[in-house]
């Protein structure tokens, strides 16, 4: 049976969540999931979801909700920053349209039962 394809993801430093003077607010859904507001240098106010990866003092992010670019072609340039840019030509984040949350991206390795986490932003 073939493996499913791990897409490579953004990793940074847990003393991002430290950051007073971009981060807004940092909130603890689950024992390794938070949420992270702050002003993006490019996009304005986000909620990015991480993974805390405690052992590696690293935060991997799973999903980005950006407050003020909220159409198609606007998600077209965030998804794109972070594939592009940011990973260098990689499709690990797709965008998505939900009627009660509005749009975002969102992580492939994600699995099903990792969505319920996100659900609270």
């Amino acid at each position: 049976m073939k493996k499913p394809t791990v897409w490579p993801e953004i990793y940074v430093s847990l003393k991002f969540l430290q950051r007073k003077d971009i981060v807004q607010k940092v909130i603890r859904t689950t024992e390794d999931t938070c949420h992270v507001t702050y002003d993006h240098p490019v996009f304005g106010t986000v909620t990015e979801i991480f993974q805390m990866l405690f052992k590696e003092n690293l935060i991997c992010l799973k999903c980005c909700f950006p407050h003020e670019m909220q159409d198609q072609l606007e998600m077209e340039t965030v998804k794109d920053y972070y594939n592009n840019f940011v990973l260098e030509g990689n499709e690990t984040y797709l965008e998505y349209n939900n009627k009660d949350l509005g749009w975002y991206i969102q992580s492939r390795n994600i699995e099903d039962h990792d969505k319920v986490a996100m659900k609270e932003v």
